[in-house]
């Protein structure tokens, strides 16, 4: 419309734009001076400038998607309708390997079941804690200050576990539970690992606070639960040192769901 109406102005002729010619360039001169000045030329370089940067902002975030998406493993985070019930099995087998006994699994009060994709075997691994906010009452591991379990279960024993460090491994066809009712407060990236922030209502003893580790390259998941609040356990996770271990983990398809809440043994 502007260009309509700056073209009116110079004369009647028809012009065909594209061309160069005296009349055209009369025109570009114009043009060129008219819109200068113009708001309407400010606000589109504004939304230029804008767009240039969304679009930048999408391209990284893309990228960093891409990047863990190229892992060998995929946590599944599925939430549970209130009318489910969770189940699986525990197959026992003698030495021939004949069933000798099956125990059937329920949790019919879960929100929250973990289960992996997998494209790989993954390996053990074993923590180094670089903080904690009071020693641990048990520990199993302690090679050169290297756990694969870690718990400090307070003065009770029967009271709330102030903080429990675990592994656990993406293996194909298992389903980790989450006892009761769970709420998902946070996910996020954080150097390697999707890390997965949630409060558990345990009818025990109360709410526990969770800070999940999960590696996409190498297929495990670390877990640092427990009654302390939520910013100490994240402490925990941050200052924890990872090392992986040449043994592929062994899994056994018959025993084919466990539980991912703390518990003390």
């Amino acid at each position: 419309m502007v260009l309509a109406d700056l073209s009116s102005e110079c004369f009647d002729e028809s012009i065909e734009l594209g061309e160069y010619n005296e009349m055209t360039a009369k025109i570009q001169r114009r043009v060129l001076a008219q819109i200068k000045d113009d708001q309407r030329r400010k606000h589109f370089a504004m939304r230029q400038a804008l767009s240039i940067a969304i679009i930048a902002a999408v391209l990284v975030s893309l990228l960093t998607v891409t990047a863990y998406a190229l892992g060998l493993f995929k946590l599944n985070k599925n939430h549970i309708p209130e009318e489910v019930t969770v189940h699986g099995e525990w197959i026992e087998r003698d030495s021939e390997g004949k069933i000798t006994d099956v125990q059937f699994m329920r949790y019919p009060d879960t929100n929250l079941v973990f289960t992996y994709d997998c494209e790989a075997t993954p390996h053990y691994v074993e923590f180094k804690p670089g903080w904690l906010p009071s020693d641990s009452s048990f520990q199993v591991g302690e090679h050169e200050g290297w756990y694969s379990h870690m718990i400090d279960d307070g003065s009770s024993a029967v009271g709330q576990i102030l903080y429990n460090i675990d592994v656990f491994y993406a293996v194909p066809g298992f389903q980790l539970v989450m006892m009761y009712q769970s709420e998902i407060l946070e996910e996020s990236l954080w150097e390697g690992y999707e890390v997965t922030k949630l409060v558990n209502h345990n009818p025990v003893w109360g709410d526990d606070n969770y800070v999940l580790l999960f590696s996409p390259e190498h297929g495990y998941m670390i877990r640092v639960g427990g009654g302390l609040d939520m910013d100490t356990l994240e402490k925990i996770a941050q200052n924890l040192e990872v090392r992986i271990l040449d043994e592929e983990v062994e899994y056994n398809p018959d025993y084919n769901i466990g539980i991912i809440n703390v518990a003390r043994g």
